[in-house]
């Protein structure tokens, strides 16, 4: 019997490869974004995602925990303002700036006084970079977290937790007095003089806001990994884990054993998970997207099929699309068939106007069930079928296709010239195991274009 990845293993083995590619700067960002999957959260965009991340960090907790007793022991600084008074004194009277003033109306009025008015002064350095912080995860909890009414999300930030913090930031009196956080622009001289302060909460507001400063900036240090690590995982998102998971070992696979290949920094311009480079090749690996192939069988509502069997399937989806209209007023686009696997590999020879010379379909299940075997080996042919990329590729004996299913823990008693399976505990092997170039990867490497292949890093 094959043996499952656990929900342990899984979660190490997927920080770890995310931490390596975030490290080594390999990785879309803008394409991992839309492969998490937060319940409850519809967001696809990496500075929000990240935002979110630092939320639900331990240390801003405790940090936003600890708060209520520290705000009251805020710095201020004491300083004094030259007020122009009428038949009042406010403070010490500056006698040389009244005697010009009265000077200047022939000291006719001895009622003005100039006095030294003394204030409270909340701007400083200090308070900047705390009002700063805290807006930065006011915005986060209120914008983003505030509405997911999910256990994933009490089990970082309770509603009671959320209340009190809401209050705290737009009541307490002591916040209130330094300007608002979304009008400040902290300096590396405010951060200076916060890291110097002898005041823990000055000294905690600068480590956890320069945390943030350098997330953002996409500075993957290895404490901005371990953070991203340590809040990657939410309950009901294990599929997509265990999608990650392939793809992260897919690319370490390749990596390995594509002699002259290199994985190379993306833009946001790609929609690829990653890709690898040669002086004449490209290959892009696509995590939930088609890539640059079209998986979409529109149907003609002109040109009705002559078999009556499909003629009634076409006749069928008109029937639907219009009743929707009618009933919802909601459109719908007559589609034969539409899909997209969750694992694209394309292979493009960059000297030939990057033709595409060889593609790797995959479908990836966590589970060991064999009905669950049976639906993604399904789905998996249906895109052989109908990947198409200027025509469709089953037609095209220039491209090479391979299909790979990836499950947890199903065991299969044969082999097939069309389909190689896998299971998750495959791909867990460490790589200095590996001996030999795995069959599945050998269609996409040196044979396309005669080159050697490597079974050693």
């Amino acid at each position: 019997m094959t043996r499952s990845l656990t929900a342990d293993e899984l979660v190490n083995a997927t920080t770890e490869e995310l931490s390596t590619y975030l490290r080594s700067g390999t990785l879309n960002t803008h394409a991992l974004a839309q492969s998490l999957d937060y319940e409850g959260l519809d967001i696809n965009d990496w500075e929000r995602i990240k935002r979110i991340h630092f939320c639900l960090t331990e240390r801003v907790r405790d940090f936003v925990t600890a708060l209520p007793d520290r705000v009251r022991r805020i710095k201020t600084e004491h300083q004094r303002e030259h007020i122009d008074t009428q038949g009042e004194v406010r403070g010490s009277i500056n006698w040389s700036a009244t005697l010009r003033t009265r000077s200047e109306t022939g000291y006719a009025d001895r009622s003005r006084f100039v006095c030294n008015t003394p204030y409270t002064e909340y701007d400083i350095p200090e308070n900047r970079v705390l009002k700063r912080l805290l807006w930065e995860i006011y915005r986060t909890v209120t914008n983003e977290l505030e509405a997911v009414e999910y256990d994933w999300r009490r089990e970082y930030w309770t509603d009671d937790q959320m209340a009190q913090f809401n209050r705290l930031y737009n009541q307490n009196v002591h916040l209130n007095r330094i300007r608002d956080g979304q009008t400040i622009s902290v300096s590396g001289q405010d951060m200076n003089t916060a890291r110097r302060s002898r005041l823990g909460i000055y000294t905690d507001a600068y480590a956890l806001y320069d945390t943030y400063q350098r997330l953002q900036a996409d500075t993957f240090d290895s404490d901005i990994t371990d953070l991203l690590a340590e809040t990657l995982i939410v309950p009901n998102t294990t599929p997509t884990l265990f999608e990650l998971f392939c793809c992260f070992r897919v690319i370490r696979l390749l990596n390995r054993y594509t002699s002259g290949f290199s994985l190379q920094p993306i833009d946001g311009q790609n929609n690829a998970l990653a890709h690898l480079e040669s002086s004449d090749a490209r290959i892009e690996i696509h995590h939930d997207s088609t890539g640059k192939l079209s998986i979409h069988e529109p149907l003609d509502p002109t040109d009705r099929p002559t078999h009556p069997l499909f003629a009634r399937y076409a006749d069928a989806l008109t029937d639907y699309s219009n009743s929707l209209e009618t009933l919802t007023g909601d459109s719908n686009d007559l589609v034969l068939y539409s899909g997209r696997p969750d694992l694209v590999i394309e292979v493009y020879d960059t000297t030939s106007n990057d033709q595409l010379v060889a593609l790797l379909l995959g479908e990836v299940k966590y589970s060991g069930a064999e009905q669950t075997f049976k639906q993604g080996l399904e789905e998996l042919l249906m895109y052989r079928r109908f990947a198409d990329h200027d025509g469709y590729l089953i037609d095209d004996p220039a491209v090479t296709v391979t299909n790979l299913l990836i499950t947890n823990g199903f065991t299969t008693g044969g082999t097939s010239d069309t389909v190689t399976h896998l299971n998750g505990t495959d791909l867990l092997t460490p790589s200095s195991d590996h001996q030999h170039l795995p069959d599945w990867i050998r269609p996409l490497v040196g044979p396309i274009w005669n080159r050697p292949v490597t079974s050693e890093s």
